[in-house]
């Protein structure tokens, strides 16, 4: 799997070549700027897809010998958490909820809910800005901190799993998380809940996607969602697929009272 220390020294063993044929011989400029997008493609490519392991190690995927499944949830809290967690109960199932921390403010009491039924509750920063990506190092730790610091707060666990924000990584990212000691915790099933409107089609490429190890990505914020998510647990009895907590999937632990 290529990584960014690779990638920038292949570049830069490449780019001296090129500088030293050109110094002898001549080469066209266009070259250069083919190799330049070439790089930037790579590392665009290798920011977005959090599978790629291109800045840092994320947990994506679960053992696809075991008949196990994680269900996660972003961008909460929210109106809909609540039935979420209802859903969950009824059904006898474990999630993880990502939350945004200025949205826990008046939504304490749904903190204290997902985490007393034996959820998941963890970071997905503060903000949320959508320019977190290009935040300096100290203050995208500011910021994820605040979540950190609300969440024990209100459930006295300290957390250790954080999930960036649009699933993109950055060395700031990466420089963040080993300093804080996260474990980072991206996906291999993404639902595309916000933005597929159908709710047909976006049940469909769930279920035809669901494998074991799946980890999916949910947001709380989706309208229907509870209904969504019940569909999900009875395909899952179906194929006797069991829903697992993060923790148990990747024996990692998310978070430990203090």
């Amino acid at each position: 799997m290529l990584k960014y220390r690779d990638a920038s020294i292949g570049f830069m063993v490449i780019m001296l070549g090129m500088m030293g044929y050109d110094y002898l011989h001549g080469i066209s400029y266009w070259y250069y700027i083919a190799l330049v997008f070439m790089f930037s493609l790579v590392i665009f490519l290798g920011s977005y897809f959090i599978q790629s392991g291109f800045f840092l190690k994320a947990f994506c995927e679960g053992d696809k010998n075991k008949n196990q499944i994680a269900i996660t949830f972003d961008d909460g809290p929210h109106a809909n958490t609540p039935v979420i967690l209802d859903v969950l109960k009824k059904n006898g199932s474990t999630a993880a909820f990502f939350c945004i921390g200025k949205r826990i403010a008046g939504n304490e009491e749904i903190i204290k809910r997902i985490s007393s039924e034996g959820h998941i509750v963890s970071n997905h920063s503060f903000s949320h800005n959508n320019l977190i990506d290009f935040f300096p190092l100290k203050k995208l730790k500011d910021d994820v901190s605040k979540t950190d610091q609300l969440i024990f707060d209100i459930t006295g666990k300290k957390n250790y799993l954080f999930r960036p924000p649009f699933g993109v990584t950055t060395p700031a990212i990466s420089q963040m998380a080993a300093d804080m000691k996260y474990k980072v915790m991206g996906w291999n099933l993404r639902s595309y809940d916000t933005t597929i409107k159908d709710k047909d089609k976006l049940l469909q490429r769930i279920l035809t996607r669901i494998k074991n190890g799946s980890v999916i990505l949910l947001h709380d914020t989706t309208p229907g969602i509870a209904d969504l998510l019940q569909k999900i647990l009875d395909h899952a009895k179906e194929k006797n697929m069991n829903i697992v907590s993060l923790e148990e999937m990747f024996q990692i632990k998310a978070h430990e009272p203090v």
